[in-house]
């Protein structure tokens, strides 16, 4: 196939355009692979046959989230990919818009790529968009996306999404093209997996931004009843944004010293090795249609993961019955039994080889083959 991908942003830094920049590497190994992006890249785009850099300033993003927010329109990210449509110099069998919440502008402008160039349209997304359920702040914003959403979903003649939650949802605010293709696409596990001794420290370790409706609350009250039982036991918070909630109102001063709270950093080897418990903690609703990037990679990695999520969710759906992941409700009673449980697991020298057939699933090899049959899928 010849494949044209489109991303906006950095393709070199960042979890998303880490899974992009993998993906299309793998995609480029059988397949003849151009790049379309905003930013210089300084990546090693293994195997791509061209890759074309159209800037789109940060200024010019900004105005075009705004014109989303205020009025459900696009000129901007459509001048763009009318742009790019003039530089892009070859003719393909599909293009693929790589896009986030964020990023909406790349599937303007590969619709219109695709539309000038004639051959089929595709999506993968790895966010719900617009967010459901408080997510979204601003109800204008939540509008105007669901109006640039089901005008240039409906062009597609293939979606992914990154779990079957959020294509379910995604699949739903849109009129379908006849034909319409969708597949669940994982997001990529690193290429590195982490194994160390187990560690006799109990420390509760959440890496990560904890932002908008990922609330902590419930975790620091059960935290508080752990002390009781542990009286030395850490949890440590590392990551850009660190909303710590009523931490304050909820611990005593005691208590506050046990959490640790670090900056951000790349090298988190050290920090899975000294932990006995990884932490990931979902948003505080019900049928929220995230699996966040943090368990993925939590799960190559030979440690316990504790689990707070609500009802039907993709990790309750991804990891119900595995001994290694200890899965709690959104409060206090749930929490502190799934830490006690959680501990417990640890010490017992758990056996992570019950992860390995799903882990598989996260390979770029395995991602990519899925996304692969489905775009070959089109052209038949």
């Amino acid at each position: 196939m010849k494949i044209l991908a489109v991303c906006i942003g950095p393709t070199d830094g960042g979890c998303v355009s880490y899974f992009y920049r993998r993906i299309i590497c793998e995609l480029a190994l059988s397949n003849e692979v151009d790049v379309l992006c905003s930013t210089p890249s300084q990546s090693d785009f293994a195997n791509i046959r061209n890759f074309y850099c159209l800037p789109y300033s940060k200024k010019e993003q900004g105005w075009s989230r705004r014109f989303v927010r205020w009025f459900g329109t696009t000129p901007i990210s459509r001048r763009w990919g009318e742009a790019a449509a003039n530089i892009v110099a070859n003719d393909y069998d599909v293009v693929l818009s790589m896009t986030s919440s964020i990023h909406l502008d790349a599937v303007v402008c590969g619709r219109c790529v695709a539309e000038r160039k004639g051959c089929k349209f595709a999506i993968y997304t790895v966010d719900a968009i617009p967010a459901p359920g408080g997510w979204t702040r601003r109800r204008s914003e939540f509008r105007g996306k669901m109006k640039v959403v089901a005008r240039n979903f409906a062009a597609a003649d293939y979606l992914a999404a990154s779990n079957s939650h959020m294509l379910a949802y995604q699949l739903g605010l849109f009129k379908h093209k006849k034909g319409l293709v969708s597949d669940v696409v994982y997001t990529v596990a690193p290429e590195n997996y982490i194994h160390t001794p187990a560690s006799d420290e109990i420390l509760f370790l959440y890496t990560g931004e904890l932002y908008g409706l990922r609330n902590p609350d419930h975790f620091f009250k059960a935290f508080r009843r752990l002390l009781k039982v542990y009286p030395t036991a850490e949890f440590m918070i590392v990551g850009r944004k660190k909303r710590l909630g009523n931490m304050k109102s909820i611990l005593n001063v005691e208590e506050q010293k046990q959490i640790i709270v670090g900056s951000h950093t790349s090298d988190l080897a050290p920090l899975f090795s000294r932990a006995m418990v990884l932490v990931d903690i979902d948003a505080d609703r019900e049928k929220d249609p995230f699996l966040s990037s943090k368990i993925i990679t939590y799960m190559q990695i030979n440690r316990v993961i504790l689990s707070e999520t609500g009802r039907e969710t993709p990790s309750r759906e991804l990891f119900a019955g595995m001994n290694t992941v200890v899965q709690c409700h959104h409060d206090e009673e749930s929490l502190y039994e799934g830490m006690l449980r959680a501990i417990e697991v640890a010490k017992s020298n758990p056996d992570f080889s019950e992860r390995d057939r799903l882990n598989r699933s996260f390979t770029a090899e395995s991602v990519t083959a899925v996304l692969e049959r489905g775009l070959q899928s089109l052209l038949k």
